[in-house]
Protein backbone atom coordinates (compact mmCIF):
# COMPACT_ATOMS: atom_id res chain seq x y z
CA UNK A 1 0.00 0.00 0.00
CA UNK A 2 1.54 3.29 -1.28
CA UNK A 3 0.55 6.39 1.36
CA UNK A 4 1.06 9.77 -0.89
CA UNK A 5 1.73 13.08 1.40
CA UNK A 6 -0.33 15.83 0.97
CA UNK A 7 1.75 19.02 1.33
CA UNK A 8 0.95 22.03 2.87
CA UNK A 9 2.09 25.08 2.08
CA UNK A 10 4.16 28.33 4.02
CA UNK A 11 4.08 31.68 2.19
CA UNK A 12 7.30 33.45 3.10
CA UNK A 13 8.77 37.27 2.52
CA UNK A 14 11.71 35.46 0.41
CA UNK A 15 9.58 32.57 -1.06
CA UNK A 16 9.87 31.85 -4.95
CA UNK A 17 6.15 31.92 -7.25
CA UNK A 18 7.84 28.89 -9.13
CA UNK A 19 6.42 27.05 -6.30
CA UNK A 20 2.99 28.52 -6.61
CA UNK A 21 3.04 27.58 -10.11
CA UNK A 22 4.16 23.77 -9.71
CA UNK A 23 1.57 23.15 -6.98
CA UNK A 24 -0.91 25.21 -8.60
CA UNK A 25 -1.58 27.35 -5.07
CA UNK A 26 -2.46 31.05 -4.72
CA UNK A 27 -1.02 33.00 -1.45
CA UNK A 28 -0.83 36.82 -1.28
CA UNK A 29 2.93 35.82 -0.32
CA UNK A 30 4.89 33.23 -2.78
CA UNK A 31 5.18 29.70 -1.34
CA UNK A 32 8.80 29.64 0.36
CA UNK A 33 8.38 26.03 1.99
CA UNK A 34 6.52 23.09 0.85
CA UNK A 35 5.98 20.70 4.04
CA UNK A 36 6.30 17.39 2.63
CA UNK A 37 5.75 15.15 5.96
CA UNK A 38 5.06 17.10 9.08
CA UNK A 39 3.38 16.50 12.09
CA UNK A 40 3.85 19.85 13.84
CA UNK A 41 0.59 21.74 14.76
CA UNK A 42 -1.48 23.33 12.37
CA UNK A 43 1.09 22.16 9.87
CA UNK A 44 0.27 18.27 9.65
CA UNK A 45 0.70 16.59 6.33
CA UNK A 46 -1.89 14.01 5.72
CA UNK A 47 -0.60 10.44 4.24
CA UNK A 48 -3.46 9.42 1.63
CA UNK A 49 -4.50 6.71 -0.16
CA UNK A 50 -7.68 6.55 -2.14
CA UNK A 51 -10.61 7.75 0.65
CA UNK A 52 -7.95 6.82 3.11
CA UNK A 53 -6.01 9.43 5.01
CA UNK A 54 -3.21 8.28 7.82
CA UNK A 55 -1.37 11.07 9.66
CA UNK A 56 2.66 10.92 10.49
CA UNK A 57 1.85 10.31 14.27
CA UNK A 58 0.56 6.90 13.12
CA UNK A 59 4.11 5.39 12.81
CA UNK A 60 6.16 6.99 15.52
CA UNK A 61 6.45 3.08 16.21
CA UNK A 62 7.68 2.07 12.88
CA UNK A 63 10.05 4.58 12.54
CA UNK A 64 11.15 4.91 16.28
CA UNK A 65 10.82 1.91 17.79
CA UNK A 66 9.06 3.76 21.30
CA UNK A 67 6.42 5.99 21.40
CA UNK A 68 7.56 10.21 20.95
CA UNK A 69 6.01 13.64 21.63
CA UNK A 70 5.45 13.63 17.59
CA UNK A 71 7.33 12.23 14.51
CA UNK A 72 10.26 12.83 14.75
CA UNK A 73 11.47 14.36 11.30
CA UNK A 74 10.55 17.15 9.50
CA UNK A 75 10.50 17.07 5.57
CA UNK A 76 10.52 20.65 3.25
CA UNK A 77 11.02 21.67 -0.55
CA UNK A 78 12.21 25.59 -0.20
CA UNK A 79 13.09 27.47 -2.74
CA UNK A 80 13.75 31.20 -2.46
CA UNK A 81 14.53 34.26 -4.45
CA UNK A 82 15.66 36.28 -1.45
CA UNK A 83 18.26 35.83 1.60
CA UNK A 84 16.69 34.34 4.50
CA UNK A 85 17.40 35.27 8.09
CA UNK A 86 20.49 35.23 9.62
CA UNK A 87 19.32 32.75 12.38
CA UNK A 88 19.78 29.94 14.54
CA UNK A 89 18.19 26.66 15.74
CA UNK A 90 18.65 25.73 19.45
CA UNK A 91 19.88 22.23 20.02
CA UNK A 92 17.52 20.02 22.53
CA UNK A 93 19.08 21.05 25.76
CA UNK A 94 18.71 24.50 25.05
CA UNK A 95 14.97 23.99 23.55
CA UNK A 96 13.92 22.21 26.86
CA UNK A 97 15.51 25.21 28.98
CA UNK A 98 14.50 28.03 27.04
CA UNK A 99 10.88 27.06 25.24
CA UNK A 100 9.43 24.18 26.84
CA UNK A 101 10.08 21.88 23.66
CA UNK A 102 11.50 18.52 23.76
CA UNK A 103 13.65 18.65 20.58
CA UNK A 104 15.88 21.49 19.25
CA UNK A 105 16.54 21.32 15.39
CA UNK A 106 19.78 19.89 14.06
CA UNK A 107 18.93 19.78 10.11
CA UNK A 108 20.57 18.80 6.66
CA UNK A 109 19.86 20.02 2.98
CA UNK A 110 20.29 18.60 -0.31
CA UNK A 111 20.34 21.50 -3.01
CA UNK A 112 18.83 20.75 -6.34
CA UNK A 113 19.61 23.72 -7.92
CA UNK A 114 22.88 26.14 -7.29
CA UNK A 115 22.52 28.27 -4.61
CA UNK A 116 24.53 29.93 -1.58
CA UNK A 117 24.47 29.72 1.94
CA UNK A 118 26.51 31.88 4.46
CA UNK A 119 27.06 29.58 7.62
CA UNK A 120 29.44 29.76 10.85
CA UNK A 121 31.61 32.26 11.84
CA UNK A 122 34.87 33.34 10.30
CA UNK A 123 36.33 34.28 13.50
CA UNK A 124 35.13 31.09 15.51
CA UNK A 125 34.10 33.51 18.56
CA UNK A 126 30.25 35.42 18.88
CA UNK A 127 30.67 38.58 17.79
CA UNK A 128 29.45 41.34 19.68
CA UNK A 129 26.45 41.93 16.61
CA UNK A 130 25.29 39.10 15.00
CA UNK A 131 25.24 39.78 11.14
CA UNK A 132 26.04 38.46 7.43
CA UNK A 133 29.71 40.59 7.75
CA UNK A 134 30.63 37.94 10.64
CA UNK A 135 29.71 34.58 8.67
CA UNK A 136 31.46 32.33 5.62
CA UNK A 137 30.22 31.97 2.51
CA UNK A 138 29.32 28.73 0.35
CA UNK A 139 28.53 28.37 -3.49
CA UNK A 140 26.64 24.73 -3.85
CA UNK A 141 25.63 23.22 -6.54
CA UNK A 142 22.74 20.41 -7.12
CA UNK A 143 23.40 17.10 -5.47
CA UNK A 144 25.39 19.27 -3.06
CA UNK A 145 24.71 18.13 0.91
CA UNK A 146 25.05 20.22 3.73
CA UNK A 147 24.72 19.54 7.15
CA UNK A 148 23.42 22.37 9.76
CA UNK A 149 23.99 21.28 13.58
CA UNK A 150 22.44 22.89 16.11
CA UNK A 151 23.45 25.62 17.01
CA UNK A 152 25.33 26.77 14.12
CA UNK A 153 24.37 30.15 12.87
CA UNK A 154 23.41 30.09 8.99
CA UNK A 155 21.32 31.85 6.28
CA UNK A 156 20.55 30.22 3.13
CA UNK A 157 20.90 32.24 0.06
CA UNK A 158 18.50 33.81 -3.03
CA UNK A 159 17.59 31.30 -6.41
CA UNK A 160 18.39 28.21 -3.87
CA UNK A 161 15.62 24.96 -3.92
CA UNK A 162 16.73 22.00 -1.80
CA UNK A 163 15.64 19.36 0.34
CA UNK A 164 15.83 20.36 3.88
CA UNK A 165 15.21 17.05 6.43
CA UNK A 166 15.44 18.17 10.20
CA UNK A 167 14.02 17.59 13.47
CA UNK A 168 10.69 17.85 13.97
CA UNK A 169 11.05 21.49 15.74
CA UNK A 170 10.24 24.86 14.42
CA UNK A 171 12.12 27.07 16.44
CA UNK A 172 14.07 29.75 15.06
CA UNK A 173 16.15 32.26 16.34
CA UNK A 174 16.57 35.44 13.94
CA UNK A 175 19.41 37.77 14.61
CA UNK A 176 19.36 39.51 11.69
CA UNK A 177 16.84 39.52 8.93
CA UNK A 178 17.62 42.25 5.49
CA UNK A 179 15.18 45.46 7.46
CA UNK A 180 12.18 43.33 7.09
CA UNK A 181 10.54 44.40 9.90
CA UNK A 182 10.39 41.01 11.72
CA UNK A 183 10.80 40.53 14.88
CA UNK A 184 14.32 39.04 15.88
CA UNK A 185 15.53 36.73 18.84
CA UNK A 186 18.69 38.15 19.77
CA UNK A 187 18.80 36.90 23.38
CA UNK A 188 17.98 33.64 23.18
CA UNK A 189 19.85 33.18 19.95
CA UNK A 190 22.97 33.80 22.25
CA UNK A 191 22.25 31.31 24.46
CA UNK A 192 21.54 28.72 21.82
CA UNK A 193 24.81 29.75 19.67
CA UNK A 194 27.92 27.35 19.24
CA UNK A 195 30.48 29.21 17.70
CA UNK A 196 32.84 26.79 16.94
CA UNK A 197 31.09 25.20 14.75
CA UNK A 198 31.54 24.80 10.60
CA UNK A 199 28.84 23.48 8.07
CA UNK A 200 29.24 19.63 6.89
CA UNK A 201 29.09 20.31 3.38
CA UNK A 202 29.46 16.89 0.92
CA UNK A 203 30.26 17.59 -2.94
CA UNK A 204 27.69 15.35 -5.41
CA UNK A 205 26.55 13.02 -2.43
CA UNK A 206 26.54 9.71 -3.76
CA UNK A 207 26.92 7.72 -0.51
CA UNK A 208 25.16 7.66 2.93
CA UNK A 209 25.64 10.22 5.37
CA UNK A 210 24.83 9.56 9.23
CA UNK A 211 23.10 12.59 10.61
CA UNK A 212 22.56 11.97 14.10
CA UNK A 213 20.18 9.80 14.63
CA UNK A 214 18.86 9.98 10.94
CA UNK A 215 21.19 8.85 7.78
CA UNK A 216 20.07 10.01 3.84
CA UNK A 217 21.55 8.65 0.92
CA UNK A 218 20.24 9.15 -2.37
CA UNK A 219 17.35 6.52 -3.38
CA UNK A 220 18.50 3.58 -6.09
CA UNK A 221 14.67 2.23 -5.85
CA UNK A 222 12.82 4.98 -7.47
CA UNK A 223 12.86 6.66 -10.88
CA UNK A 224 14.87 9.72 -11.14
CA UNK A 225 16.31 11.04 -8.16
CA UNK A 226 15.02 11.00 -5.08
CA UNK A 227 16.60 10.57 -1.21
CA UNK A 228 16.07 7.94 1.30
CA UNK A 229 15.82 8.79 4.75
CA UNK A 230 16.46 6.45 7.62
CA UNK A 231 15.49 6.53 11.24
CA UNK A 232 17.67 4.44 13.46
CA UNK A 233 18.10 1.23 10.83
CA UNK A 234 14.07 1.36 10.77
CA UNK A 235 12.10 1.25 7.51
CA UNK A 236 13.16 3.97 4.64
CA UNK A 237 11.32 7.24 3.62
CA UNK A 238 11.54 8.12 0.07
CA UNK A 239 11.45 11.78 -1.06
CA UNK A 240 11.12 11.27 -4.73
CA UNK A 241 12.46 14.78 -6.00
CA UNK A 242 12.31 14.19 -9.86
CA UNK A 243 10.43 10.90 -11.74
CA UNK A 244 8.50 10.47 -14.74
CA UNK A 245 5.01 11.12 -13.45
CA UNK A 246 5.78 14.63 -11.62
CA UNK A 247 8.94 16.51 -13.30
CA UNK A 248 10.02 18.76 -11.00
CA UNK A 249 7.43 18.42 -8.59
CA UNK A 250 8.91 17.34 -4.77
CA UNK A 251 6.70 14.98 -3.12
CA UNK A 252 6.90 12.24 -0.69
CA UNK A 253 5.51 8.64 -0.32
CA UNK A 254 5.26 6.10 1.92
CA UNK A 255 4.46 1.99 1.36
CA UNK A 256 3.16 0.30 3.64
CA UNK A 257 3.51 -3.74 3.56
CA UNK A 258 3.48 -6.30 6.26
CA UNK A 259 3.64 -3.73 9.00
CA UNK A 260 6.74 -1.82 7.14
CA UNK A 261 6.71 1.67 5.93
CA UNK A 262 8.69 3.05 3.26
CA UNK A 263 8.63 6.52 2.13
Amino acid sequence: MILRSEPVFSPRPWGNRKLNEIYAVDSIEPIGEVWLLSDIAGMRTPLKRDVEVHYPEEYNEVFCGSKAPRFPLLVKYISTTDWLSVQVHPDDETARMLEGEPWGKSECWYFTSNGKIAAGFKEKRLPEVIGPDTLNYFELEPGDFVGLPAGLVHALGPNSSLIEVQQASDITYRTYDWGRGRELHVEKARKAIKPELSPKIVRNMNERIEQGFFSITPAESVEGTGLAIVIEERPELFVVIDDSFSRQKPFLWITVEMGNLYV
